[in-house]
């Protein structure tokens, strides 16, 4: 049984265990994820999280564990507080993630370890394990997925996030290996999250990770106090890998999870990327090759007569020319091109404002705008069979402009075959605390130092630190 093997690691692993490498990982990760919930606190679909479980449970729960709501500085009950933060972590599209297991990771993982690890007042070494183990899980299952689950229309945060949430709240809990494999197994049945919410501009993008977060967490009190769930949810005739994975020909008889199971317990947080700039994952390649080009074209960019973005299938179906709110300019290539050409490095200040002046709109009057739709009109976006072949390994961008005679008259190109922030074209620490100091120039950037020792300090402790 898969999940069982899953569930034996789970309750065994332990801090000792982990390597010096893995523990820099996840300490550069939380803090990275804080610095990116702490903002996206107060985005709109945040805003409309709140003020809804605020309606809905205010005043009617025995508050007996209780967990912080990032950037408000205020508790509720844990499986809210865990919700609550998971949106916040995914609204802005700068948390972090694995390009194998194509899954959004330290958005359900941090919620779902920091509200447990608070509520119980755990020592900062358990929720380390907590979160280890977590990306452990999700980086492990969602290998096994991809890319077929993504492409029948699945997202990965939102379904195998139920799982890895679970991993986290199971580990964090003490539960026992029957406890565990029930938990995954409630999980299991409770992973939902459809791709059209993403590409169709709506917040359900991040409402996938904050009920990812939600089930998880339930799933593993609920088998702490004897619930079952299926120990066969994952591989089973009707479960998972059968129904949201593989065509009709799937045999769990034939499958074997032999190879799978030989990397369990082989950590590989340091795979996982950082983002940099606010729009979807499979965009950044092109947004670094545009940067790379504009270093050479400067601020003549009214003298593109026209660009090509060869790049592979998944990446130029984000083809929308004509985004009509935030969520589908985060989805949005072709507009992310020209923003970056236009405006260069491209912040969520810089997108807000965009927006202010008239980005989406059918008028605008401030220049850089109607530069930003112009580029935008000229460009076209191909899928390319030998770029194509290089994914999932790689996620390729070759950016073609073509300049008008008054300016060169020629062919400028580059290509990006790993965008910014993956392991092997990675950040620097240093970076990460400027993109966190971007994104919250109010914040007081010494309370991040907790970050460091953070083995040595309760939870509760490190929490009331962090949302000083």
């Amino acid at each position: 049984m898969f999940l069982k093997n899953i569930s034996k690691f789970i309750s065994n692993y332990r801090y000792e265990q982990a390597t010096v490498e893995s523990i820099t990982t996840v300490k550069a990760a939380f803090l990275d994820f804080f610095g990116v919930t702490y903002r996206g606190a107060s985005e709109e679909a945040s805003k409309i999280a709140f003020n809804t479980v605020e309606e809905i449970f205010s005043g009617n729960l025995n508050l007996n564990l209780k967990a912080s709501v990032i950037g408000r500085k205020l508790k509720t009950d844990i499986l809210s507080a865990g919700f609550l933060n998971g949106v916040s972590a995914h609204v802005l599209e700068l948390d972090d993630g694995h390009r194998g297991a194509q899954i959004h990771l330290g958005s359900v993982i941090f919620p779902t370890a920091l509200a447990i690890s608070e509520s119980f007042d755990l020592s900062g070494k358990e929720f380390l394990e907590g979160v280890i183990v977590g990306y452990e899980v999700g980086i492990l299952l969602g290998k096994i997925v991809n890319p077929d689950h993504r492409n029948k229309g699945f997202h990965t945060t939102g379904t195998i996030g139920a799982f890895v949430a679970a991993t986290v709240a199971s580990k964090l809990l003490k539960l026992d290996d029957e406890q565990i494999l029930n938990a995954l197994g409630l999980s299991g049945t409770q992973a939902a999250g459809l791709l059209e919410s993403d590409h169709g501009g709506s917040m359900a993008k991040s409402l996938h990770v904050g009920k990812a977060v939600y089930n998880g967490m339930i799933s593993a009190f609920l088998a702490r106090n004897g619930f079952t769930g299926s120990g066969t949810i994952f591989e089973g005739k009707e479960g998972f890998l059968k129904v949201m994975v593989h065509d009709e020909d799937y045999n769990v008889e034939e499958f074997s999870f032999e190879s799978a199971l030989k990397e369990i317990g082989k950590v590989r947080v340091r795979d996982i990327y950082f983002k940099k700039y606010p729009f979807c994952r499979h965009i950044h390649s092109s947004i670094d090759t545009a940067l790379k080009l504009k270093a050479s074209i400067g601020d003549e960019y009214d003298h593109i007569e026209n660009i090509a973005v060869k790049t592979y299938d998944v990446a130029a179906q984000h083809n929308n020319f004509n985004p009509k709110n935030k969520e589908e300019l985060k989805q949005s290539l072709p507009y992310a091109v020209a923003i970056s050409l236009v405006v260069g490095d491209v912040t969520v200040d810089d997108i807000d404002q965009l927006i202010e002046y008239g980005l989406l709109d059918n008028y605008s009057t401030v220049d850089k705008v109607n530069s930003i739709k112009n580029l935008a009109n000229r460009m076209i976006i191909l899928s390319d069979d030998k770029l194509n072949e290089l994914y999932p390994n790689k996620r390729p961008s070759n950016v073609i402009i073509k300049l008008d005679k008054a300016f060169r008259n020629g062919v400028f190109q580059n290509i990006t075959l790993l965008p910014k922030g993956d392991f092997e074209n990675p950040y620097k620490l240093s970076e990460l605390i400027d993109k966190f100091k971007a994104n919250n120039p109010l914040y007081d950037i010494r309370n991040l130092t907790v970050i460091d020792s953070i083995e040595d300090y309760s939870m509760k402790y490190v929490v009331q630190k962090l949302n000083e």
